[in-house]
């Protein structure tokens, strides 16, 4: 008879433990994608951003800037020679060592065509970047701002530049532009 109990409680022992077992299974499913996501959160940007080669920050700095003063020679050398460089206005995408040219000229054609005055862009806080040696992923959420007819212009987006190391000198490989409508 003790036998009995002892083999009794033995098999009830397992069935609390697999209750168990199951019970934090569950618990770790549900809060696993909470806690993961806390933790991508919590990056500091700052921290980040230390971790960011100022050779790579200068590019896309002097790239936007011409975007909003047209400086073409500023950009005539920031592009590899199968560069891709895409955005909103027509043709939508130029290729090749001189995207970057073409691309500031087709702002500034905008920018014309539209009549904007006080055309500035606001380069915001960089949240998503990666680095190697080599190459540099980053995203740079901006704000164009400006006046049409007195009235003020204002868009958001963001800019996602992939950028290789060529020689000794950082160039754009691809730049996209999205805006935040499109989001």
């Amino acid at each position: 008879m003790a036998n009995n109990k002892t083999v009794l409680t033995a098999l009830s022992m397992k069935k609390n433990i697999l209750v168990v077992l199951f019970v934090a299974l569950f618990i770790t499913l549900m809060t696993a994608p909470r806690i993961y996501a806390a933790n991508v959160s919590g990056i500091d940007t700052v921290k980040v951003l230390k971790a960011l080669k100022p050779e790579v920050l200068d590019v896309v700095n002097t790239v936007l800037k011409a975007s909003y003063t047209f400086k073409i020679e500023k950009v005539s050398d920031m592009y590899t020679p199968n560069a891709v460089v895409s955005d909103e206005q027509q043709p939508f995408s130029w290729n090749g060592q001189l995207a970057g040219v073409q691309w500031v000229n087709s702002v500034e054609k905008a920018v014309k065509d539209f009549k904007i005055k006080d055309f500035k862009v606001n380069v915001k806080r960089i949240k998503i970047f990666q680095q190697t040696e080599e190459i540099a992923y980053l995203v740079v959420p901006v704000e164009y701002t400006g006046t049409i007819n007195g009235e003020p212009f204002d868009e958001e987006g963001a800019f996602s530049f992939v950028l290789r190391i060529v020689g000794d000198k950082w160039l754009i490989k691809s730049q996209a532009w999205v805006p935040k409508n499109g989001l």
